[in-house]
């Protein structure tokens, strides 16, 4: 019984099953959740791989159909024995998803649900998969025993200790990831351990808005400089998100004063912070002001007139984060567009989505490269 035996004819065998029940239904019949990475591809339409593996298991004379739990999914075993077979398997980026593709409150398996979809490092509590919208955090596995703990402060920021046993911390691998997501396009996704082994709580989607240096001992109980995050919660894009008008003192500014602002506002913080959340919200609110304004009333994607007039009479358009998958950042000129309520929607949910917000993100690409010469002229 190994994924060995699988044949060409038992896969195109599972995937006619596949179409012909639906792919609840057939996932539901054989005990498989829903893939978020590792699609066959095959003519046209996408199927998730580890399930079509397991029914087509079944399909092979003298053997029967596997479960979930009795072999593992991803690039190392699934996808690539359907690659031996001659079909085409999705990477994760193939397949970009605006929205993240956890629950917040349900829980996961670290090794079946997150690494064998996504990699990264399965030890440690900071995974960074290459090629990957997604940088992965785990909290409560064994921070106390170095004398610290992460958790939620009163004013509703989530500190989290850095990586490192011995010697001072630095911001190098997993630290440099945490404190640089917002410039590299990648989510902060935060994972709270359960007492069943391997079994993780989603916590949500975060943003780094500071840091600040605790001596705290290491491995060999020696005092040495710890790194502790401030993150900030940041909610996924709703049905109807809600935009704050943009405070009369930025609305005032010119548009080369409101980009040099948001330009300085997207830098990575260089100190620590002792207020970090209303920091990281002043610096969205300097980045967001100036792309409503540079939209200048009309939608950056399908370029129509903004729907209607805000009470002060500005254009209303919702600030969208390109890169990320998440609404919420980053917050950097050439990572947000305005857009209007339907495009925004569509990016999110509709079909054509994607190559919506790949257009978006060329063309605020090059409205950016017009205005950073203008400003090289003045």
């Amino acid at each position: 019984m190994a994924l060995s035996d699988l044949t060409v004819d038992a896969i195109r065998q599972a995937i006619t099953e596949f179409d012909n029940i639906g792919r609840d239904a057939f996932l539901q019949r054989y005990g498989y959740g829903k893939s978020r990475g590792y699609f066959l591809r095959h003519n046209g339409s996408n199927y998730d791989s580890k399930a079509i593996a397991g029914a087509a298991h079944g399909h092979v004379a003298g053997l029967q159909t596997l479960s979930a739990n009795e072999f593992s999914g991803g690039d190392k075993t699934v996808a690539r024995r359907l690659r031996d077979l001659g079909f085409e398997v999705l990477e994760p980026s193939d397949t970009p998803t605006l929205g993240i593709p956890f629950e917040v409150g349900s829980v996961y398996h670290r090794q079946n649900d997150i690494h064998q979809v996504f990699g990264g490092q399965e030890r440690g509590g900071i995974a960074t998969p290459g090629d990957c919208p997604f940088v992965f955090l785990f909290t409560g596995e064994s921070g106390e025993q170095f004398g610290y703990s992460d958790g939620w402060r009163p004013d509703g920021v989530f500190v989290y200790t850095g990586e490192g046993q011995k010697g001072d911390m630095t911001f190098i691998r997993g630290n440099r990831a945490i404190r640089d997501h917002m410039a590299d396009g990648r989510d902060l996704l935060l994972f709270e351990a359960m007492k069943t082994k391997g079994n993780y709580r989603f916590m949500g989607c975060f943003a780094f808005a500071g840091w600040e240096t605790v001596k705290a001992p290491d491995r060999d109980r020696q005092q040495r400089n710890t790194i502790v995050f401030e993150l900030v919660p940041v909610p996924d894009s709703g049905p109807a998100p809600h935009v704050e008008p943009i405070e009369v003192n930025l609305r005032d500014k010119s548009l080369n004063e409101l980009r040099l602002l948001a330009l300085a506002a997207a830098a990575t913080p260089k100190v620590p912070s002792k207020e970090s959340q209303r920091t990281y919200y002043a610096r969205s609110a300097k980045v967001k002001a100036y792309v409503l304004k540079r939209a200048n009333g009309h939608c950056e994607a399908c370029k129509k007139p903004a729907p209607f007039l805000r009470s002060d009479g500005t254009a209303y358009l919702e600030p969208h984060h390109i890169k990320r998958v998440a609404d919420g950042g980053p917050d950097h000129p050439q990572s947000v567009g305005a857009v209007c309520p339907t495009c925004h929607r569509l990016i999110h949910h509709g079909d054509g989505g994607a190559t919506l917000n790949r257009e978006l993100e060329k063309y605020v690409l090059e409205i950016e490269q017009v205005q950073e010469l203008g400003s090289a002229v003045k």
